[in-house]
């Protein structure tokens, strides 16, 4: 189970430079060079130039682009606009659209953004007017929010949830509570099985933290309602001590600095980890690799205040410079109505209650159930919007490092807490 030091330092630079886009947190599509349209053609910015057709950047790889694909003659049908697709690797999305900014001309007439990164794109992003959100599901709304101005239409939204072995553990003894889940993760480790992960890699491990802090009361992560940094509150306190806990316990293995949702994931998948808290989409992978018998799900485990997670949501947004802006509003609804699409994509997650109301019907989508349970306690909320969140995660990665190698927890909070004042929110 040990992992070497080069492996752990290598995950964690890289997972710090990706700004909360891992496959947990939204990104699914393996890194490319350059980028293409949907014909295999390079895209450049002259390539749009007539009022009939336009570009759409989306993660090479994802659900997104698969979807857009899908969906593209349908909309050219409808409304006689071509829709060109440019599809990028996540490392290589924000830096395109900087630029692209920066040069006052509009490549993409539709962009599918990250939402870390719309806070430092807002004023490039037009905003969405009378847009009905009153289908979005818990948390897109103000999530999609910067400065009053909803800036996109929500593509699929990500927390995560308890996945475990039903075969193992009885429904009635699913855990709810923190100290549910250590007892069952305790009762149930054997020398050949864990009974849980603890995550202490790059983004994952930010995002379980923040999660914990959530479930210990936190409200506004990161920063309080007024704009100040409040991780030397005694929720991150609470959520670093749990996950210590945990990470010192026989029943998670040793190697937790080197463990995110892909590690945590193979294990479950291998019979090596009876139940974890990863994001919903490792369910219905988890449940294809061992069967529906072996495999269930549940909300999220609660802490002090309640069930609370942070999210991981997409939206698809008009580019305020796109010469076609007409069409592209058109397009980003249109994609919305074909919300429910994105449960055939690989992933299987979207953005509308609806959506989700109807796949938990479904066997073997059980996990959209979990998510919305989990997403309507009020304790469930978003990473903070700032411009300036790349550097954040960057001192709270290194906090949970440092908590999970033996650092002192308060200091460790109060260091990170100064470091982030002089970061500040870029605004």
């Amino acid at each position: 189970m040990k992992k070497k030091i080069l492996d752990i330092l290598l995950s964690i630079t890289l997972a710090a430079g990706m700004a909360a886009g891992l496959a947990g947190c939204g990104s699914t599509g393996a890194a490319s060079e350059g980028s293409t349209t949907s014909s295999g053609t390079v895209k450049t910015a002259s390539d749009n130039d007539s009022g009939d057709s336009i570009t759409v950047l989306v993660e090479s790889g994802s659900p997104a682009e698969a979807l857009a694909k899908s969906t593209a003659s349908e909309f050219q049908k409808e409304t006689g606009c071509k829709v060109n697709i440019d599809a990028v690797a996540y490392t290589g999305m924000y830096d395109k659209i900087s630029t692209e900014i920066k040069s006052g001309q509009a490549a993409h007439d539709v962009a599918c953004l990250d939402f870390v990164w719309l806070a430092a794109f807002a004023d490039a992003i037009e905003p969405l007017k009378d847009a009905d959100t009153s289908d979005f599901l818990p948390t897109l709304e103000d999530s999609g929010t910067v400065d009053g101005n909803l800036l996109g239409y929500p593509m699929w939204v990500n927390c995560k949830i308890l996945i475990y072995r039903k075969d193992l553990i009885p429904e009635d003894k699913v855990p709810k509570t923190w100290e549910e889940y250590e007892n069952v993760a305790k009762s149930v480790a054997t020398s050949d099985m864990y009974g849980t992960t603890v995550f202490g890699s790059g983004s994952d491990a930010v995002c379980s933290f923040l999660d914990f802090a959530c479930q210990a009361g936190a409200k506004g992560l990161v920063f309080d309602k007024n704009g100040k940094c409040n991780i030397t509150d005694k929720p991150y306190s609470d959520a670093l001590k749990f996950m210590v806990e945990n990470a010192n316990a026989d029943y998670t293995p040793d190697d937790s600095l080197a463990t995110a949702a892909t590690e945590s994931q193979e294990l479950f998948t291998n019979g090596k980890v009876a139940m974890q808290l990863n994001w919903s989409h490792e369910y219905p992978a988890a449940v294809k690799a061992l069967g529906a018998d072996k495999v269930g799900c549940a909300p999220m485990i609660s802490g002090s205040a309640g069930v609370g997670a942070t999210t991981g949501p997409w939206y698809e947004c008009v580019m305020k410079n796109s010469a076609n802006k007409e069409m592209a509003l058109k397009y980003v609804k249109f994609m919305y109505d074909h919300n429910a699409d994105y449960m055939d994509q690989t992933l299987k997650i979207a953005a509308r209650k609806s959506v989700y109301e109807d796949a938990a019907k479904i066997a073997g989508d059980e996990h959209t159930s979990a998510v919305l349970t989990t997403l309507e306690s009020p304790y469930s909320q978003p990473r903070p919007m700032v411009t300036t969140w790349s550097q954040i995660e960057e001192v709270l990665t290194g906090v949970v490092e440092s908590a999970l190698s033996g650092a002192d927890i308060d200091k460790t909070l109060e260091d990170a807490k100064t470091q982030i004042d002089e970061i500040g929110t870029g605004e």
